[in-house]
């Protein structure tokens, strides 16, 4: 853009350059002026479309508080933010799930409206970063009128339009963009699920979260996030992922997305092919691990080769063709709901089966998502805080990866199914944080390690750790950590003598308390 905002200098500008100009504008007279040109009623149909979207479109202000992983038993310090929502059917505002995570208050504005109105979540889908939101208040509701929900997605190169609140101004900011890539790719939010993404040449920035993405007049998607270093590239959640949502809410209740589990390669490797016998005519990805904790778990084996999907065709590289877009095969099981069943064509031991996996959302506490809404449950002892290792937990090494558990850890996370670890654990129990007082002053270089035993008995979860330090071993409190032959030994008589004094030091309730 030049210094005279984006206009061309005129200064430098040959004649002949200004006598084609104003022969064009001659020419084009009517483009400039279209009330002679019979297009009034067309630009006022635009501008009652945009009137009616911008009745529909709310921004949504909240205030957040984090909980502290270091200190779980008090909350983080208090912060507030913006993004944007948007009416659906049924009185009910559409946003995403990270602008309203771990919210203690949750208001609503109008365009054109100075009031805010205080709102409550309807239901949050961390998963897929949709929540819906809801005011009691029904005047909220008088002169407003929802947004229709396409039932399909555009295609690349149709251009979108992006409402929302964008931050450094108060009022609604519209942006045009074209669609540019449809891709399966991990939503920031969980940090672990990976959806169906639509990719826009829009500038979608902080504030522009959770506004509607139009296309002829219909919601196609809901904008949720961007990309540093980079311009004009946003992402949008697109229209398959948000109906699926809402169809996962007809009873009231959020379900979830099922979890096929298993961990597929590309089978382009031509001694493979003579090592499964598949014919040559056949194509589909090998299975090469089948998670535990997954729908596929006693179904599908390693070795197997994934020919069709519910009569789709998969091809060597993992994708089907659905609505003339090439997505990866999960992409189908995305769209099935709670409760519902997968059919797969199989080659396996040299003869094609049919398997059918039932599909469910499975309790794992081995996916490693980002917590939201929750308090963090710890244990204390001496000034050592434990606490259960989730994905937040990482923040606390910030960019330090230095720290020696720092790989212990990613492993741990990445790795338990997969080398077993699972069947010696329930959970991960960690020591995140130490108060300093003299009873602790030799137990910093444990900070961060993963305890396997107390006491003399394993520790799988939380719970295992709590019943273990009511019991010291001979007058000691024993502790073990993985990866260490090491033990952490603490004095019981000094630990009891000192747990008074600790909670008065970091303000924590009294052991000796009734």
């Amino acid at each position: 853009m030049s210094p005279h905002n984006g206009h061309p200098n005129h200064e430098h500008m040959p004649r002949r350059g200004v006598i084609a100009t104003l022969a064009m504008m001659a020419a084009g007279l009517c483009l400039l002026f279209p009330a002679g040109c019979g297009n009034e009623k067309a630009l006022s149909f635009r501008q009652a479309q945009i009137t009616h979207i911008r009745q529909s479109v709310v921004k949504v202000y909240v205030t957040i508080q984090r909980p502290d992983y270091r200190m779980p038993w008090q909350g983080g310090r208090p912060g507030g933010g913006t993004g944007t929502g948007f009416l659906i059917a049924g009185r009910r505002i559409l946003t995403n799930a990270h602008i309203i995570s771990d919210a203690s208050q949750i208001q609503v504005q109008k365009d054109g409206d100075s009031r805010l109105w205080p709102a409550r979540v309807a239901a949050v889908a961390h998963d897929c970063d949709l929540a819906l939101l809801t005011v009691d208040d029904p005047v909220f509701f008088e002169s407003m009128s929802h947004l229709p929900i396409a039932e399909s997605m555009p295609t690349l190169n149709d251009e979108v339009t992006v409402y929302g609140y964008p931050l450094g101004g108060d009022r609604l900011s519209i942006t045009r963009g074209v669609v540019s890539r449809l891709d399966y790719g991990v939503y920031v939010h969980s940090g672990v699920d990976q959806h169906l993404v639509m990719q826009v040449d829009a500038a979608i920035n902080p504030g522009n979260s959770g506004g509607p993405v139009i296309f002829r007049k219909q919601v196609v998607g809901v904008a949720f996030q961007g990309l540093e270093m980079a311009e004009n590239i946003g992402y949008v959640i697109p229209v398959p992922v948000v109906r699926r949502f809402l169809e996962d809410m007809q009873d009231d209740q959020y379900h979830g997305y099922p979890e096929l589990g298993a961990l597929c390669f590309s089978r382009r490797n031509e001694a493979l092919m003579k090592a499964l016998q598949l014919p040559a005519t056949d194509n589909g990805p090998v299975v090469m691990y089948v998670d535990p904790y997954g729908n596929a778990y006693g179904r599908l084996n390693a070795r197997d080769v994934l020919l069709t999907i519910d009569d789709h065709p998969i091809q060597d590289d993992g994708t089907v063709l659905m609505n003339g877009n090439s997505v990866d095969f999960h992409e189908i099981i995305e769209l099935k709901q709670h409760g519902t069943t997968v059919r797969f064509e199989v080659w396996r031991d040299m003869q094609r089966i049919t398997v059918e996996v039932p599909l469910s959302v499975p309790d794992d506490p081995f996916i490693f998502r980002t917590r939201y809404d929750q308090t963090p449950e710890c244990v204390m002892m001496a000034g050592l805080v434990f606490t259960v290792l989730t994905r937040n937990h990482f923040t606390l090494l910030g960019r330090d990866w230095s720290d020696r558990y720092a790989a212990q850890w990613l492993y741990f996370s990445q790795y338990a199914k997969m080398d077993n670890l699972y069947k010696q654990f329930d959970e991960f129990v960690v020591l995140s944080n130490i108060l300093p007082h003299p009873v602790n002053t030799h137990c910093h270089g444990f900070r961060h390690g993963i305890v396997t035993g107390a006491n003399g008995h394993p520790v799988r979860n939380l719970a295992d750790l709590r019943q273990a330090l009511e019991s010291p071993t001979n007058g000691f409190h024993i502790i073990q950590f993985a990866g260490l032959q090491d033990w952490m030994v603490l004095p019981a008589d000094e630990v009891r003598k000192a747990e008074t004094e600790i909670a008065s030091s970091y303000e924590l309730p009294d052991p000796e308390a009734p």
